[in-house]
C-alpha cells in the first residue's frame, strides 16, 4: 500500500466558525509552536497547534499536539484560516515545494504509528501553558 504525498491527507478536525479567521462569525486565531500566527502557519512543520476564540461569551480554544515519536515529528500542518486543521506527516512536498516526496509504502503487515493529544482549553492560547502540556505529554 502507498500513502501518496498529498496536503489533504492524514488526521483533521473542523473548527467551529467563531474559531475561524475567515467566513461568518470568524473572529479566532492560530499560532503554533514555533510562533507562526494565522494565515503563515500553513504548510509549517511545528510541535502543536492552536486555534482559539470567542465561544459562547467566553475565550476557547483547541490544541492538538505531535508527540516527538510520531512519524516526521514535528509534523507539517495543514492548517486554514476557514477552520480546517490537519496534522500532516505525508504531506511534505505537497506543503512545501522544496521537501521530500513525504510518500510511504507499507508492505503487508507493516504499519505507521502517529501520536497527538487533543486539548480544548478556556482562555486563549498561552504558548508557555501548551509547552508545558506538550513537555508533560512528550514524556509519556
Amino acid at each position: 500500500m502507498k500513502i501518496h504525498d498529498d496536503k489533504e491527507g492524514a488526521w483533521s478536525i473542523r473548527t467551529i466558525p467563531t474559531l475561524r479567521l475567515e467566513g461568518d462569525h470568524a473572529k479566532g486565531s492560530i499560532i503554533n509552536s514555533e510562533g507562526d500566527k494565522d494565515k503563515p502557519a500553513w504548510g509549517k512543520r511545528a510541535k502543536w497547534v492552536d486555534y482559539s476564540g470567542p465561544v459562547n461569551g467566553k475565550t476557547m480554544g483547541v490544541t492538538i499536539l505531535n508527540h516527538p515519536k510520531s512519524l516526521r515529528h514535528p509534523t507539517p500542518w495543514h492548517v486554514r484560516t476557514y477552520g480546517l486543521f490537519t496534522a500532516n506527516p505525508f504531506g511534505t512536498r505537497s506543503l512545501d515545494k522544496s521537501a521530500a516526496d513525504g510518500s510511504i509504502k507499507l508492505r503487508k503487515g507493516e504499519s505507521v504509528k502517529l501520536r497527538h493529544r487533543v486539548i480544548f482549553h478556556e482562555g486563549g492560547s498561552s504558548g508557555e501553558a501548551i509547552e508545558k502540556a506538550f513537555a508533560a505529554y512528550a514524556a509519556e
